[in-house]
């Protein structure tokens, strides 16, 4: 009887060891947590939580479709551990799939495919195992014209065990990222995506099905980012492409709101015609009023040699809006900046190394009644950068891009009170002259024969005038050129040398890139907030149920995964 007993128990305990060496593959969960970098590239960690059953012999990831055109994307510093701590070997871009079980134990490589690459490891022992996946993306974050961004697959569909569960966690180490200066999108599953602490947050709702996948578009301000590859193009474009055939759409009224739309149009497309001609009145009208101001077109402006309308920025960059019908706001942010400098507000420092460093000094804050007026604005913008510059005041570029980048708001409200309620039929044509006719002089600078004594209060308005109409750059070589003389007499432009050539790149450098800093996050909390928001739904950007379909034109993914 005891000799059937112990026989009974070697049976029940192979039929165990048995059955549980034949219980198949599956993935219980995978979390992925995405650290950007300043220059786009992102530190990227997969945790793979599963039961490595006894068919296959490896584990595998595609990211195919790094390289598209002239954008290019790539996977370095490959690395797996697994739960004992055990590092794997890496094999580099040589993986070899077609070896046994025993022979890819404890190793890692990248296999190149359809311009991508395969992400692969050993599956080694059977049982719950742990693997942990670290790999630098380069260029993830890319730029274009009007902000930066990517469109990303971290998971591809068509997995063989796809996971019961993901998580997924994008972080900016020093950057909050929000839905202030932050859109997001995802595709591929009806799974739940949101910002939370400062991070981009995405988990699953169900388990997944092998025709589900993880694909988001993220869409970044101007200023977070200094990516080091360019896409170009509007992110417009990107995003479109990846809604194609999704479930986000755009907030639209039921059809019963659209009869009295209907009953409205009958009596739109009876006055149609007046609202053609109405337009193009106003167009000719405009065109006849901007000719009246000027004296005819703008190349018929007389030469002003004085300073414009006593020197209020803010009036000559309404002026200039109003006449070209285009926002000026970036040049009167750095024509404030240059004037600053002439006033004392910064100066060039050297640091240990003795490169050139912006250091902001103490200025006393204007008196004017109004926060509205000229020199109310510009002491606002010399707040920015001394909010920005922090209690050293020593400000680095990088501080400025951070602190414009999450300062919109007050940027936007420094733009709202640039606007003096002018219109064309309110300008006064002398003043009009006066400033166009200081643009032609300066323009025509090199040309003219006898350009008077070189008086610096006068030739300074010059310099600040010269950012307000954009050619800042060309007029200060011009004056390098033809009137040296200036630099000796102004105490400022003696700083501006600073006994190196490299000096005035500097500071052209700041004001251009200062200048715009402020003048896109401005622009940017405006595009979010004021009436165009793009973050205070799913279709706009601003989290909530991923869309099922969709995500075309991803760089990564493409299809397969799991084990083979």
């Amino acid at each position: 009887m005891k000799a059937l007993k112990a026989f009974l128990s070697v049976v029940l305990l192979s039929v165990t060891a048995f059955l549980s060496s034949a219980q198949s593959t599956r993935v219980d969960s995978v979390s992925f947590d995405v650290r950007l970098q300043d220059d786009g590239s992102a530190f990227v960690t997969e945790v793979w939580s599963m039961y490595a059953g006894s068919e296959g012999t490896e584990m595998y990831q595609p990211h195919y479709y790094l390289r598209q055109g002239d954008v290019e994307m790539d996977i370095a510093g490959l690395a797996v551990s697994d739960e004992t701590g055990r590092q794997f070997v890496s094999e580099g871009k040589g993986w070899d799939t077609n070896r046994s079980r025993r022979a890819k134990e404890g190793r890692c490589g990248l296999v190149p495919v359809n311009d991508g690459y395969e992400i692969c490891w050993g599956l080694g022992a059977t049982g719950q195992r742990e693997y942990t996946v670290t790999y630098t993306l380069t260029g993830l974050v890319k730029a274009y014209d009007d902000c930066d961004g990517f469109n990303y697959t971290f998971l591809a569909p068509g997995q063989g065990v796809p996971p019961r569960s993901f998580s997924l966690r994008i972080v900016k180490a020093m950057e909050p990222l929000t839905d202030e200066n932050t859109g997001i999108w995802g595709f591929g599953s009806h799974s739940d995506l949101f910002f939370q602490d400062g991070e981009i947050r995405a988990r699953s709702t169900e388990a997944f099905r092998s025709s589900n996948y993880l694909t988001l578009v993220v869409q970044f301000d101007k200023g977070l980012f200094e990516p080091a590859v360019t896409a170009g193009g509007s992110f417009d474009a990107v995003l479109d492409k990846a809604r194609e055939g999704s479930e986000y759409k755009e907030d639209k009224a039921g059809w019963r709101d659209f009869l009295p739309m209907l009953m409205f149009a009958l009596f739109f497309l009876g006055s149609l015609l007046l609202s053609v001609v109405g337009v193009l009145y106003s167009v000719i009208s405009r065109k006849r009023l901007r000719r009246k101001l000027l004296g005819g077109s703008e190349k018929d402006v007389e030469w002003f040699r004085g300073t414009p309308v006593g020197g209020d920025l803010k009036k000559a960059s309404n002026i200039l809006s109003l006449i070209s019908d285009k926002d000026n706001n970036q040049n009167l942010i750095s024509a404030y900046i240059t004037r600053l400098f002439y006033k004392g507000a910064f100066e060039l420092v050297p640091d240990a190394k003795g490169n050139l460093q912006l250091k902001v000094n103490e200025f006393p804050e204007s008196s004017q009644a109004s926060d509205k007026d000229d020199l109310s604005l510009e002491y606002r913008i010399y707040g920015f950068f001394k909010s920005a510059a922090g209690d050293d005041s020593i400000l680095q570029k990088k501080e400025l891009r951070k602190w414009a980048s999450r300062n919109g708001k007050s940027i936007y409200g420094w733009q709202k009170d640039v606007p003096d309620g002018s219109t064309l039929k309110t300008l006064d044509a002398g003043e009009v002259r006066q400033v166009y006719g200081l643009k032609k002089f300066l323009k025509d600078f090199t040309l003219i024969p006898d350009r008077g004594v070189v008086e610096v209060a006068l030739w300074n308005d010059y310099l600040t005038f010269a950012s307000l109409y954009g050619i800042a750059d060309q007029v200060y070589k011009d004056f390098k050129k033809v009137c040296p003389e200036y630099f000796e007499l102004s105490r400022t432009m003696r700083q501006f040398q600073s006994g190196t050539d490299f000096a005035p790149v500097v500071i052209w450098d700041y004001i251009g890139d200062a200048s715009r800093y402020f003048n896109n996050a401005g622009a940017g909390y405006a595009g979010r907030h004021m009436g165009s928001s793009r973050h205070s739904t799913p279709w706009t950007g601003g989290g909530g149920t991923m869309s099922w379909g969709g995500g075309g034109g991803s760089f990564g993914g493409g299809f397969g995964g799991g084990v083979r």
